[in-house]
């Protein structure tokens, strides 16, 4: 069998490997393995150089030992990339800045936040080493956000980064999330969601259904209403070619204003209709009573539901509603205002316990619908992803450039760490993964060569799995 050689570049040395896939015979599955042949004299004629131990021991003691290095979690993400679209993005984009970019992302990925510490982490990482050109003095780094926040960098990103991961038309999910905080910017202001009042600026995040992958996000002051930014995100997708087909959006977006403009616009949707409205209360009204009946009995998951489906005039369009009825749901909700009652004058209304009601302009299978709609929880399970794993909170900038840059950052970071999710799970999590990998160490020597600690048995089956190849050393 003529096995492939592979080359590597460390340092200023050039290794060679040879790789082959074997399948084991017991489970069946395909393993990568690789032949360290060593150091490259002649490419062309295939001659290399297997540097012995003793005369590698005899180098080393010649040399000054600088210091040890996390390198696994470094090597790892940086060796993933190269064999994804995103990488070539964001090279031709951020040019000169691509080193800062992807040490900064790294140190996002492993939950770094607040930008001052981030020197200090890549000193004692081999990013230093892997990245060279980043400048990670917090002035600098200062400065890289205020670059990478400019509105034609973050045009040209789009351009490429959508043109490289979907077609044009897209099923899109549309939510938002606020970023609380009390720092002066026109972008922060006083918004109303979830029951609760305070200063913050509204992230808006566009997801692609079927990969799950975030295309498109914006941002708009804390009093701008969700139902005031749909048709704007939509708009905005159009002028990097993005064509929603089908928009799922939460009941904040329900307005005539964006009904009308989906309408227009030739893109199927669903949404919920908020409680307060008018078509909502006189649906409830009309079909509460019989619709839990046989006809309309729905399986979810582990969940019995009842789903009558109704077509209706919506704004002057034709549409579909789906009342929804979650007998588990509204016999609890009933339950507690029972006991909740204190006297016969208290407000006893039961109609809208445990209901639900969807809108879209298209006909839908009743046992379709409802998994249909909560895909858009991938939104806020991104949403979760960049505040709690990303650390994108809290917001310490007062400058708006810089926030743009933030913001881009973050984005950029949940984009890679995704990538990473979906190629590692459910074997391990990026969290588990970089963890294991910052335990494989490199000692660094006054050559600026450096000697990679022995890999354990889980860094190896990873870095396997992976298919990427583990360094021996470098310039020694």
């Amino acid at each position: 069998m003529d096995v492939p050689v592979r080359y590597k570049k460390f340092g200023n040395q050039e290794y060679a490997y040879k790789i082959w896939n074997e399948k084991n015979l017991k489970t069946g599955k395909w393993i990568q393995h690789s032949k360290y042949l060593g150091v490259v004299i002649d490419k062309e004629n295939a001659i290399y150089e297997k540097v012995s131990e003793s005369k590698q021991e005899t180098k080393r003691t010649r040399l000054i030992e600088r210091c040890i290095l996390d390198y696994g979690d470094c090597y790892f993400v940086s060796e993933f990339l190269k064999n994804d679209t995103i990488l070539p993005v964001l090279k031709s984009v951020f040019g000169k800045y691509s080193d800062t970019l992807l040490s900064l992302v790294l140190y996002k990925l492993h939950g770094g936040s607040a930008m001052r510490h981030a020197e200090v982490w890549y000193e004692g990482n081999a990013a230093n080493i892997i990245f060279p050109n980043a400048d990670m003095n917090t002035q600098s780094i200062s400065d890289f956000l205020l670059v990478i926040g400019s509105e034609k960098l973050q045009q040209s990103f789009f351009i490429a980064y959508l043109k490289s991961i979907c077609e044009n038309k897209l099923s899109l999910i549309i939510d938002s999330t606020g970023l609380p905080n009390q720092v002066h910017m026109p972008i922060t202001d006083w918004g109303y969601h979830n029951g609760g009042i305070e200063k913050e600026t509204r992230l808006i995040l566009a997801v692609e259904k079927e990969t799950k992958m975030p295309l498109y996000y914006r941002y708009v002051a804390g009093n701008i209403g969700d139902v005031s930014t749909l048709v704007t995100t939509i708009s905005e997708l159009k002028k990097f070619g993005v064509i929603p087909s089908l928009s799922i959006v939460d009941a904040g977006y329900y307005s005539e204003s964006n009904i009308n403009a989906l309408y227009g616009g030739d893109v199927s949707f669903i949404t919920r209709v908020p409680s307060g409205r008018v078509i909502y209360k006189s649906l409830i009204h009309d079909y509460t009573a019989n619709i839990q009946n046989k006809a309309n009995a729905v399986v979810y998951g582990k969940r019995g539901l009842f789903i009558h489906k109704q077509p209706i005039d919506l704004f002057g369009h034709p549409a579909y509603a789906y009342i929804v009825c979650d007998p588990a749901r509204r016999g609890n909700e009933i339950s507690k205002k029972i006991l909740s009652l204190e006297s016969e004058n208290d407000d006893f209304k039961v109609d809208n316990c445990g209901m639900m009601i969807l809108v879209a302009n298209i006909e839908i299978e009743t046992n379709e619908v409802i998994p249909l709609y909560y895909t858009r929880q991938m939104a806020e399970q991104l949403f979760g992803i960049s505040k709690d794993d990303l650390k994108i909170l809290p917001i310490r900038t007062h400058s708006e450039a810089r926030f743009r840059g933030l913001m881009m950052l973050s984005f950029i970071s949940l984009v890679i760490y995704l990538k990473l999710k979906a190629s590692l799970e459910p074997r391990v999590t990026v969290e588990q993964l970089l963890s294991l990998m910052r335990n494989l160490k490199c000692k660094v020597f006054s050559d600026k060569s450096f000697i990679v600690s022995e890999v354990t048995k889980n860094q190896r089956l990873s870095f396997e799995a992976a298919k990427i190849l583990v360094p021996i050393n470098s310039g020694i």
